[in-house]
């Protein structure tokens, strides 16, 4: 039992008592509330360096994608073109095809440029959270010291969301769930992964599930909100134009997305393993 009454079951001997949460601790919350408020004011502190990290990282993911996906598009209309010229003939994919695959690998090479903004994202917060000056110099070099951590966890975790996929939909959505710490753990935790995501998961399944339905909510939100507009008008505009626009628009959805969820997800870990074990904002204090 410690000075807060919680009981610990692996409590380290003569731990100093600022390792445990108290009520005022930046990240640790005894409940919904409170994580929420934690939450929002770890945005309000972040969310201008935050954004200008998903501004830099936007540029070359959407120079990357962009074109890409403007070649799909014209090779999509000219293959619904050639179906419905010919209905009971094959359509040819020579064009098709390639246009598939160059957008899917630019995709992935942009995924893993935004595997790094996330681990410098996660990086500023715990600056905020722990006192120290909310520095993107500083975060990102401690971000791309991880970004290997959070790129190979992300590269294994792809291939457990497709076993659940492939499952069924009830695993898919528990495993989504589960491994949504993902990022932060192998940011912050050295060695660890998915294992200790679905740990952390299960300490405490009321806290785990209310965080990251909320986390889940706000997201899908978001994308389904600009992803209305933005496929209204690229419908309404039409052509290259079109895709721009929409691209543009999801773009600005990531970057909302992130300025919110990004607090709320660091303090979601801290809150899961806070109550698997002795833990507060302390713990992510680097030694001097």
């Amino acid at each position: 039992m410690d000075g807060n009454g919680h009981y610990w079951p692996g409590q380290p001997p003569a731990l100093p008592p600022a390792y445990y949460p108290t009520p005022a601790d930046p990240l640790v919350s005894p409940n919904y509330e409170g994580w929420w408020q934690r939450g929002i004011t770890l945005a309000r502190q972040t969310w201008k360096q935050v954004l200008t990290v998903h501004a830099i990282t936007a540029i070359p993911t959407t120079a990357l994608t962009l074109p890409a996906g403007l070649r799909l598009a014209d090779e999509s209309d000219a293959m619904t073109a050639a179906i419905e010229a010919s209905p009971g003939r094959m359509p040819d994919l020579s064009g098709y095809l390639p246009a598939v695959l160059q957008f899917g690998a630019l995709s992935i090479v942009a995924s893993l440029i935004s595997a790094v903004a996330v681990a410098v994202s996660i990086q500023l917060v715990v600056l905020a959270a722990t006192g120290r000056p909310v520095s993107i110099a500083v975060a990102f070099r401690a971000g791309v010291r991880r970004a290997p951590a959070v790129i190979g966890w992300g590269a294994l975790a792809a291939f457990v969301y497709l076993g659940a996929a492939l499952a069924c939909l009830l695993p898919i959505v528990y495993v989504a769930a589960a491994l949504i710490t993902l990022p932060v753990v192998a940011t912050l935790e050295r060695g660890a992964g998915i294992g200790r995501s679905f740990t952390l998961f299960h300490a405490d399944l009321g806290t785990s599930v209310s965080r990251i339905a909320t986390m889940l909510a706000l997201s899908l939100g978001s994308l389904l909100v600009f992803g209305l507009i933005g496929g209204a008008v690229e419908v309404a505009v039409g052509g290259a134009a079109g895709v721009i626009v929409s691209t543009l628009f999801t773009s600005v959805a990531g970057l909302v997305i992130g300025i919110f969820t990004t607090p709320l997800l660091v303090a979601t870990y801290a809150d899961m393993r806070a109550r698997r074990e002795p833990f507060s904002t302390a713990y992510l204090v680097p030694p001097t």
